[in-house]
Parts: structure tokens; sequence; C-alpha cells
């Protein structure tokens, strides 16, 4: 791979939300950086295309248009000027309440299998949240200024904020508050009311129901609810009772300042675009996007926070979809390429591996985790997995050889010989390892074994076909799949 002319790759990022679906496609250059270039990097990012935004297909309240999804896709590529076979790499992501619509993952999988070579099927707010602040340009602001940057992504059916420390991601917090989760007709009537907002509806006791017309004033009350948990959520712990019954994952956030808050998302673009909403009916959008905006614009009024404006409000997760999800193993690996791409396996992290274990003693520990992480999981011997290695230490020929021989031993206890067999390491080692594994196995099981890649317990991985003559493989690790 030369220097003097870095291949690039064509990513194509889509994001299926609450509320809208957009695509855009980008041209990564891929960059060879470290001692004997084994490592691979995305250098520079240019975004080629940037598709509509389209209201999201559904054929009813629970499901997804998957035809509907499909053709937009196709139409969206077609006036970029790509078809799906000079898609090198790409993700696909259903976020917000989209996440929740019984035929989320039979549509994401459709889409990678026919739109290109996607990598990653996925949803779920924490990655999301990740997601839109890389995109939004917060995780830049934070890296460039080693400042720590809240983003607070407000959409359609979820806010997700995602705390940014230096080149560090810190924490994500997660509500269920949107501006799609009430629906009205252009009169003001009440279509459709989402669990979360009939929820506080409930708690705080306002005459909001579906069927009627709410009164400008107890939609202004019920706006400023959800902006007050949004706004208790970016202060940090302790929350309110209330926050708390919308919080999403763990409540249990760290007490670090915040240097400054960005706004993106759907309703974040309306946060700070006045002379979007200027004249407009609160209902323009048939929906509560106009009302939660303007009460965190009058919530603001009262706030300290200072607040940068983002390079991406609308398109801030789709950009970081397509420009942000993919990573690179290093060129020193070991494949079976052909079952290659594998999709959402989970990932079992194993002890640390030192010269003090002796052969029993790994093959004892790596046993425990193999069965502890197996019942988390809910799976057989024949699902496929993910093995990662935290550190080998001291790193050499002996300590490899060992290590292999351990592992070899478990899978064939533990699992079906047929299986695949993936392994993980932070270090340059893969290629070593899998000699080792390969030579000590009786098995026929394909191996991959891919390194330069950190991931733990409660990760899943995506593993696409390899590049750059089969040395490389482009991996994608997520913290969700599929929200239940």
């Amino acid at each position: 791979m030369s220097e003097e002319n870095p291949p690039t790759l064509t990513s194509v990022g889509i994001d299926i939300g609450t509320t809208t679906t957009q695509l855009i496609v980008s041209e990564l250059t891929v960059d060879r950086s470290g001692i004997g270039a084994v490592a691979v990097d995305i250098g520079e990012t240019t975004i080629v295309h940037r598709g509509e935004i389209h209201e999201t297909p559904l054929l009813d309240r629970q499901t997804l248009d998957t035809d509907a999804v499909r053709e937009l896709v196709e139409s969206e590529l077609d006036a970029a000027g790509y078809s799906p076979p000079e898609i090198d790499s790409g993700a696909v992501i259903v976020t917000g309440e989209s996440s929740y619509k019984e035929n989320a993952e039979q549509l994401v999988n459709h889409i990678a299998d026919h739109a290109g070579e996607f990598v990653v099927a996925t949803a779920g707010p924490e990655l999301e949240a990740v997601l839109a602040g890389k995109g939004s340009g917060a995780a830049a602001w934070a890296a460039e200024n080693q400042e720590t940057v809240l983003n607070v992504d407000v959409g359609g059916g979820t806010t997700n904020m995602c705390l940014f420390s230096g080149d560090d991601v810190v924490e994500t917090r997660c509500l269920d508050v949107g501006g799609r989760l009430l629906r009205f007709d252009q009169s003001g009537q009440v279509t459709h009311i989402s669990e979360p907002a009939a929820r506080l509806v409930a708690i705080h006791g306002f005459d909001i129901e579906g069927g009627t017309q709410p009164t400008n004033a107890e939609l202004r009350r019920l706006a400023a609810a959800m902006a007050e948990s949004i706004f208790d959520t970016i202060a940090g712990p302790p929350l309110s009772s209330v926050t708390e019954t919308l919080t999403i994952g763990s409540s249990e956030y760290t007490g670090e300042t915040v240097y400054a808050v960005v706004f993106s998302g759907g309703v974040g673009r309306l946060i700070s675009a006045t002379e979007e909403t200027s004249g407009r009916s609160p209902f323009a959008f048939d929906d509560f996007g106009l009302h939660l905006a303007s009460a965190i614009q009058r919530r603001l009024e009262r706030s300290s926070l200072r607040v940068r404006f983002p390079d991406e409000d609308i398109r801030a997760t789709v950009v970081g979809v397509g420009t942000q999800t993919t990573s690179f193993s290093g060129t020193t690996t070991h494949i079976d390429d052909a079952v290659l791409p594998l999709r959402n396996l989970p990932v079992i992290e194993a002890p640390v591996v030192t010269e003090q274990q002796d052969h029993d003693t790994l093959v004892s520990e790596l046993r425990s985790c193999f069965e502890r992480e197996r019942e988390l999981y809910e799976i057989d011997e024949q699902t496929p997995f993910v093995l990662s290695l935290p550190s080998i230490t001291p790193l050499g020929y002996e300590r490899i050889r060992g290590l292999a021989r351990a592992v070899d031993e478990v899978y064939e206890q533990c699992f079906a010989s047929e299986s695949p067999r993936v392994v993980l390491t932070r270090q340059n080692c893969a290629k070593a390892l899998g000699q080792q594994l390969r030579s000590t196995s009786n098995a026929d099981a394909p191996l991959i074994v891919v390194d330069e890649v950190v991931a733990s317990d409660g990760d899943y991985l995506d593993i696409g076909d390899p590049l750059e003559s089969g040395q490389t493989v482009p991996v994608v690790v997520k913290s969700l799949v599929f929200s239940s």
C-alpha cells in the first residue's frame, strides 16, 4: 500500500430513525502506520453525497415498510452515482422507536445483504449516542481542545447523550424523550401517544389523550417536563424520580464537569434554526418536535450551559454511521475468508494471559469464562462468538504456543468442531497465534484471528470481507444489537 497514492474505500451510512431515514456516501482514505506499517487506519474522510431527509416508511405503528426503505436506499445510491458492487463498506442502523418495530432486525439485515458490502446491522441508544456525537463534531471538538463536551442528540423517539473528554468516550446517557412521541393532525388533535409520553402525562396528570385537542398551555407543560428531564440528565446525578422513569439503561453517571454542550438531531436542529420555525404551525411536522424545541430554548435561557453549534445537526447520526463505524484490523491476520462476512458475534473477554499461569490453570480460567458468558448470551455450542484476549504477557513464541494449546482444548471441550473460531487480540500477534492454533488443532473449523482491535464483554462484533489482498478486514465493535 503506497503512501504516495493511498487507496480509498466507498462507505455508505444509513440511519432508519423514528422520524426520518437518511443516507450518506463517503470516501475513506486508508493509511498505514506503525512499526513495519502493519496498522491500518482511516485517514481523510470526504462526504460525497448527502441524501434527502425522508420520512421513515411504516406499514403500521409496529412495522417498518421494508420494500419502501429498500427502494429509498436504491434511489439514493442511484442519485449518488453508485451501484451496490461499488460499495466497499458501510453501516445501517435503526434508531429510536424504529428499533422496537417487529421487523427491525429483518429490515437492516435485508438492506445490508442487498445494498453493498455492509458489515454492520445494528441498533441501540448507547451506540447511537456515540455516533451522533462523532457526527456532530462534538468528539472532534473535545479531542482538539482537550475539553469535556456533552453531545445531546434529541431525535424523534429518544434523546441520546455522549460525554467526550479529550480523546475518550466517558459515558452515554439516554432518555425516552423525543419529538415524535406524540403525533397530531393539522388541527392539533392527538392521533398517537407513545408509551413514554403517556407515562409522563400520567405522572403529572396532564389533560392530554388520544382523539382530543389539548390546549396550548397543557402542551407547553408537557414539553417543559420533557425538557426538564433532559437538563436533569445533562446535570447528572442525583436524578429526579421522573427522570429515572424515562432513563434508558444505567443512570450511574460520572460527576465530571461539562465544559460545553452540543445539540444535534432533528429536534436539536429546531433549537437553533429559528428561521425554520418562525411562523410555522406548531403541528407543521405532525408531531411534538416544535413544542419540545421551544421548551428546550426557554430552558437554555435560564441555564449557564455553554452551547456550541454542531457541524451536523439532523444528519449527525448518519454522518457518524457512514464515517465513524468502521475500523480495520492490522495486516498480520490469519483469515479463513470463506465464512466472511460475519455479523453480530457476541464477545467473550478472556482473562489476562500471564507467565504465572500453567496450562491447567489457563484452561480452567478459560473454561469458566466460556461457561459464564455462554449463559449470559444464551448461546449454544453451534453459535459463533469472538474470544477477545485483552493482554498476553510476555508476548513471546512459547507463551503464544501455550495459549494456542489451551484455547484449542477449551474449544474442543465446549463447542462444536465445525463452528467458526474467531479470536481477537489487542496486540500485534494474530498471524503467529493463528498459525499455532491451526497447527495445534485437529478440528476442521474455520479460523479467523484478528489483531489490534479492542472489544470487551457485552460488545458484539461484525467482520467484513478482507481488503488489500486479504491482509486486513473491516471490523465494527457494537455495544448493543437490538433493543427488546
